[in-house]
């Protein structure tokens, strides 16, 4: 039953409310019309709670800006917004078209640094199928009850001749009056042979819910600094601070304890500003979990990001056995939940 403004209305009065009700909840069509982003299309969804949030179709259907109760959590990149690229991309490519955003996907076969793998194809930092375009592409709503469920879905696809011939079919899932976005992607293998492959999701927030008083609430872990650098910081590895100019970004590994249900759940709060946030995804098919740490000025960022590898790149991952493979034909599937929520101060 949608709560708005703490009331719970039923369907009917829902309806004796608002003849279109458009203007409080539901998802509209934009597209961009100036900058790099030109031509790129954008779907905003409302929920009437105070949870609002962007896909990009043109963009593996990934969320990008993220707002709750008037506050971005979502961070963005120094590029902005920009248009997917066709083609194979370049040495550098990542880091001038990449967006940020509250959610965008790594893989499918490569996650962490561009690397030459062992047939010599160059793999581009996190992959190409962020940057994919999405095929049967469907949004709408419809009352299911006394709940108004709002869905998006699309298939996107990595795929070469004579080589592999993966798809991602994600389907992001809300309703009126809800305060969650769930996640659901599949994985397929198009192909007879199998498939070594790498998948992350980079959740990334921002200023201003990305401050010194935003706090970390975690399972148990374990964890591991990625170099040097992370290592001289792990004691404050939990802890955010103001932008520093210079800094290097710390990256660690953490090695989660899982609920009995098989889901994790990292928890992000805001005091000052009375605002939490949580990820919570299974994690059978997602065993790794990176905390990417950026105090740097005007890349003030933390992603907190479910992953299949730890980064190193399709070569290195490869040599050390550490890839899955997805046999011909096969499917794995990818459950990610985002809540938001009020504290009181």
């Amino acid at each position: 039953m949608p709560k708005i403004n703490g009331t719970n209305y039923s369907r009917e009065d829902f309806l004796r409310h608002l003849g279109n009700f458009s203007h409080v909840a539901g998802i509209t069509p934009l597209t961009f019309d100036g900058g790099r982003a030109r031509g790129t299309r954008l779907l905003r969804v409302a929920t009437g709670s105070g949870l609002e949030f962007d896909l990009l179709p043109d963009r593996c259907l990934d969320i990008f800006a993220l707002r709750y109760r008037g506050i971005t959590l979502s961070q963005m990149a120094k590029n902005g917004p920009t248009a997917p690229f066709s083609g194979l991309p370049a040495p550098e490519f990542f880091p001038g078209a990449i967006t940020g955003g509250m959610m965008f996907t790594c893989g499918l076969l490569n996650a962490g640094p561009d690397c030459v793998d062992a047939e010599g194809r160059y793999n581009a930092a996190h992959g190409n199928i962020g940057f994919a375009p999405a095929e049967e592409l469907t949004a709408g709503g419809a009352w299911e009850g006394d709940e108004y469920v709002m869905r998006i879905s699309g298939r996107m696809r990595e795929s070469r001749l004579f080589h592999e011939n993966l798809t991602l079919t994600r389907t992001v899932t809300t309703r009126i009056g809800s305060d969650e976005i769930e996640l659901c992607d599949v994985v397929e293998n198009l192909d007879s042979e199998p498939v070594e492959y790498a998948i992350l999701y980079h959740c990334n927030f921002g200023f201003p819910f990305l401050s010194p008083e935003l706090r970390l609430k975690l399972p148990e872990n374990r964890v591991t600094p990625r170099t040097p650098q992370a290592a001289a910081g792990l004691a404050e590895a939990d802890r955010m601070t103001e932008p520093v100019d210079d800094f290097f970004e710390h990256v660690f590994f953490r090695d989660m304890q899982a609920a009995p249900d098989g889901f994790v759940t990292v928890r992000a709060e805001n005091p000052s500003l009375g605002i939490a946030a949580e990820i919570r995804y299974e994690q059978k098919n997602l065993p790794c979990f990176v905390e990417w740490k950026s105090m740097r000025s005007g890349d003030y960022a933390l992603g907190l990001e479910p992953s299949n590898t730890i980064l190193r790149g399709r070569a290195a991952e490869h040599e050390a056995g550490a890839l899955p493979s997805l046999p011909g034909f096969g499917r794995v599937e990818f459950r990610l939940k985002f809540s938001f929520s009020g504290l009181e101060k």
